[in-house]
């Protein structure tokens, strides 16, 4: 795995590579500290945001004259553009294909996941908040993911004891069905692993493992207001750590009010009251015998001219 810096989201990103190509990239830092002990810090002038960054250990860098300096994104377009035409590769259509930096960084997810990676590992290895963003990045269907998935499980469990896979007994099943009970909160749901108690000391307000529900907002509400007076007192009576308990506090519920804004707003119920029959409503006539009933189902207006008649 190759280490890269920080992603917009301020979040460690990891490279998958595969050993021939960590060969390569072995031979280039070898070239780079030209035997030093450490990679020269190098600073690069990034064309979209126009700003100089900070001296950092740039992979692609060389020697210009007395000084070090990184390799213009430009020019690696170049060189990858020139590497292309000369393999004489292209596309369905037999265009010529283009390929940017970030292309190699969804063919090597695209290679690791086919290898047997998980989806879930290699997400946490790019720095993706969600699987379904490593799946975009991956260029393969949805079946293969779903088969390499099964086969990584099934490969674990062989490896693990079999007495894990035993039926449950009447009590340890009735332990499991507790604990969802144990999770329900005045706020919401609290969403802890099966087994572990509460670490938080139940301050479910702050606790980030707390599933909001909706309809509780007007509680949650009525917590934020008085968690206001709180502060406000406090203030006043000079209680310094009070102050920064209740502001903690107040930041978590105002957080926790957001969630349940957003999941209301997402999902509403439309009300489409009751349906009304009395147009269609059915009515019984007899014959003169008074006897064989037969339904007949008229409309207001026939229905009106009828018991006038």
């Amino acid at each position: 795995m190759l280490q890269v810096a920080p992603s917009k989201l301020d979040q460690e990103r990891l490279l998958l590579v595969s050993p021939e190509l960590g060969e390569v990239l072995t031979a280039i830092i070898h070239r780079v500290r030209l035997g030093q002990q450490a990679m020269p810090l190098v600073a690069a002038y990034d064309s979209l945001e126009r700003l100089w960054s900070a001296p950092m250990p740039f992979l692609f860098q060389r020697r210009c004259g007395p000084e070090d300096r990184a390799i213009p994104r430009n020019y690696i377009y170049t060189c990858l553009n020139d590497a292309l035409t000369a393999s004489g590769l292209t596309g369905p259509a037999n265009e010529q294909l283009r390929y940017t930096p970030h292309d190699f960084r969804r063919i090597f997810v695209t290679d690791a996941l086919r290898s047997g990676l998980p989806p879930h590992i290699a997400a946490r290895i790019c720095g993706h908040r969600t699987v379904d963003t490593t799946l975009g990045y991956a260029a393969i269907y949805p079946e293969d993911v779903i088969n390499h998935h099964r086969s990584f499980i099934a490969r674990r469990r062989s490896l693990r004891p079999g007495e894990e896979y035993r039926e449950p007994t009447a009590q340890e099943w009735q332990d499991f069905l507790a604990h969802f009970e144990l999770r329900k909160v005045a706020l919401g749901v609290c969403a802890r692993d099966f087994g572990t108690p509460c670490v938080h000391e139940h301050a479910c307000i702050r606790c980030p493992v707390l599933r909001p529900d909706p309809e509780q907002m007007p509680r949650l509400e009525e917590i934020h207001a008085n968690l206001l007076n709180r502060l406000q007192e406090a203030k006043e009576q000079g209680w310094l750590g009070e102050v920064a308990a209740i502001e903690a506090s107040l930041a978590a519920a105002e957080q926790k009010l957001a969630a349940m804004r957003d999941l209301a707003a997402r999902h509403t119920t439309v009300h489409l009251g009751m349906p009304d029959f009395r147009t269609t409503a059915g009515r019984l006539t007899t014959d003169a015998a008074g006897v064989n009933a037969h339904p007949i189902s008229r409309t207001g207006s026939e229905a009106a001219t009828a018991i006038g008649g």
